[in-house]
């Protein structure tokens, strides 16, 4: 559903773009030496041949979508049995569960870097486990851990090119080069999995690798619990949920919001940032449109998330590119009006369940926000347009997908 444009109106994501965009700390380190665990429980049991790698629920990474997909991804990796695999992590942080046929190879926790360089140790971690490993192929879900591994078949996650059309400055050389040693991976990789047909289309053109060589296993996501909205609050809110990386474009949120001061809803925005983000953020919102009515209140704890969003007036996605566009799912998941760019990779995540304008205008941003404060009727019925679309994105063809490359590439 398209807000109304103005006359005139013309038509119209990566860890590697800002070192960890959301801000988010490096889970703590551990100094010990070097060790690994191998378990599996059961010797009479099938020997898993394939790796899948769990380290993006132990970095950094935890606190951005990458996180969710991964999670999603793994725990329903662990429930089937038909193909038994290895679970590569850090030892500790957080333990995980795994039953057999499957298997647990986990290191001992060594120092690294938060940011600058991280991707040096993650590569050498994912080398460290094929050292101690049996199994014939690995599958990367980290970007800055792809590496070479003779003699294994090699599959990735591909979550976005969004640092490779935006660029990465000269100045952040040890980024920039972090960013091509994981194109040289993609390129080489044997199979890689794209999160959406966005991302399938921008491995094939600027990457050149073939279309061949490339699966969509695009994300579900999981219905929370049905709960009521929480009795009006005392102040109204829109809801961002993301870090201020170019591609994500809250700049045309703050203005619209500057051009709706009748509003009484504040914004929140949610997420990991670093302190000199917050402090950029402050002082973009210091005139007197948008003072006291911009708020950034920092990570939201899962527990929380579903709330969060289901009381907001609206949840916005602003976004000018994006790989798939989770807080879009997750949005819809939790009943939410959503609010987003006009994306096709957006767009075929809602369905029609929200209302979209053209990410150039922050005066179309202000007529949907001006909607959705104002219309009941429009809330009621997108609210529940967005549960209906909910239960559309499931994880069922991810699965197939992942599964049936697994055999295939085994039995090469």
């Amino acid at each position: 559903m398209a807000c109304p444009k103005e006359p005139g109106t013309p038509e119209l994501h990566g860890p590697w773009a800002t070192g960890y965009p959301s801000g988010a700390p490096a889970p703590p380190s551990r100094v010990a030496p070097e060790a690994a665990a191998i378990s599996s429980g059961h010797a009479n049991l099938p020997e898993p041949e394939i790796a899948f790698d769990l380290t993006p629920l132990q970095n950094a990474h935890r606190y951005r979508g990458i996180v969710t997909y991964v999670r999603g991804l793994a725990v329903r990796l662990m429930q089937q049995k038909d193909v038994p695999i290895e679970f590569w992590g850090w030892d500790g942080e957080p333990s995980f569960v795994i039953e057999p046929p499957h298997r647990k190879l986990l290191l001992t926790r060594i120092p690294m870097p938060r940011y600058r360089g991280a991707w040096l140790f993650a590569q050498l971690a994912t080398r460290r486990r094929a050292m101690k490993s049996r199994v014939k192929a690995v599958h990367v879900t980290d970007p800055e851990a792809l590496t070479a591994l003779p003699r294994r078949k090699l599959l990735a996650t591909v979550y976005d090119l969004i640092p490779l059309k935006q660029g990465i400055g000269r100045r952040r050389a040890l980024a920039r080069a972090g960013y091509d040693s994981y194109l040289k991976g993609l390129r080489k990789a044997d199979v890689l999995f794209a999160i959406s047909e966005q991302t399938a289309g921008d491995i094939v053109e600027m990457l050149r690798v073939p279309a061949s060589r490339i699966r969509i296993a695009k994300p579900g996501v999981d219905l929370p619990r049905s709960e009521p909205r929480t009795v009006r609050r005392a102040r109204q809110y829109f809801l961002y949920l993301g870090g201020p990386n170019p591609n994500k474009n809250l700049g045309v949120l703050l203005d619209a919001m500057a051009q709706c001061t009748e509003l009484e809803e504040e914004l929140r925005i949610g997420g990991y940032w670093l302190p000199k983000q917050v402090a950029a953020l402050e002082a973009q919102t210091s005139s007197a449109e948008l003072r006291g009515r911009v708020r950034h209140i920092g990570f939201v704890p899962e527990e929380e998330l579903t709330a969060l969003i289901r009381d907001a007036t609206a949840v916005i996605i602003p976004s000018l590119q994006e790989g798939f566009g989770l807080p879009v799912a997750e949005g819809l998941a939790a009943g939410a009006l959503v609010i987003h760019s006009r994306l096709p990779v957006l767009e075929a995540t809602s369905g029609g369940a929200a209302l979209v304008f053209d990410p150039t205008s922050a005066t179309a941003l202000a007529d949907c926000l001006r909607r959705a404060a104002h219309d009941p009727e429009l809330q009621k019925s997108l609210r529940g347009r967005a549960l209906e679309q909910a239960r559309q994105i499931t994880w069922d063809a991810a699965i197939k997908t992942t599964l049936t490359t697994y055999e295939a590439i085994l039995r090469e």
